[in-house]
């Protein structure tokens, strides 16, 4: 049983082994959480995001299911032959489109987090020998807080 998909969700689709579905659907969802790492922490993830990554994985498993069926046929009459192939051969397993949408999955699900980023450097201040700081005082007189360096000595 997947993450995000099941065997039972294959099966108004194709007729297919229960144990060949299931290896099929888990060598899809490694692949998947290859190409979209945030597919791994299931609780990042909205359901409607579950839903979209089901969806994919879905399209991807049934297209699999599907390839090499068909057949290859050949007709000659007299000088002319012809060979027409049906079949669908196995390249990869996700398109292209299927793998950016898999990655907006990603990119929705680290979306609107808050952020924060320091411009300002922490100055150390230098007070003169005769500020009040020196002496135990509260305040500054020398004026090394506005400067970074005594103005008043």
């Amino acid at each position: 049983m997947g993450d995000f998909i099941a065997p039972t969700d294959l099966a108004p689709f194709t007729t297919m082994v229960e144990a060949k579905a299931t290896a099929m659907i888990e060598d899809a969802e490694a692949m998947a959480k290859l190409s979209a790492p945030c597919l791994k922490d299931l609780d990042k993830l909205t359901d409607d995001q579950k839903a979209a990554a089901k969806a994919i994985l879905r399209g991807a498993l049934l297209r699999w299911a599907n390839a090499g069926n068909g057949g290859v046929v050949t007709r000659t009459a007299l000088g002319y032959s012809e060979t027409i192939d049906t079949s669908n051969p196995r390249r990869n397993l996700f398109w292209p489109s299927e793998i950016s949408q898999l990655q907006d999955i990603c990119a929705a699900a680290d979306a609107g987090k808050a952020w924060s980023f320091d411009t300002t450097t922490a100055l150390s201040v230098v007070h003169g020998e005769t500020c009040s700081t020196v002496f135990g005082a509260n305040y500054c007189d020398c004026g090394a807080v506005l400067a970074g360096f005594p103005l008043y000595e």
